[in-house]
């Protein structure tokens, strides 16, 4: 369950970033936001993948 919500959180901060620079905002903060996102999906699948 926990993966499934933060992938819907990091194509969500994905969608946003690129909302942002296809606008030509700046666009530190969303980009920090998936980083973020990203980082926490790929602790959580590698739990996943070691609880297995």
């Amino acid at each position: 369950m926990l993966v499934g919500v933060l992938g819907f959180f990091t194509v969500m901060a994905f969608l946003g970033a690129v909302v942002g620079i296809v606008r030509g905002d700046q666009a530190v903060t969303p980009s920090l936001v998936l980083l973020g996102c990203v980082a926490a999906l790929g602790a959580a699948l590698m739990a996943w993948r070691r609880s297995r």
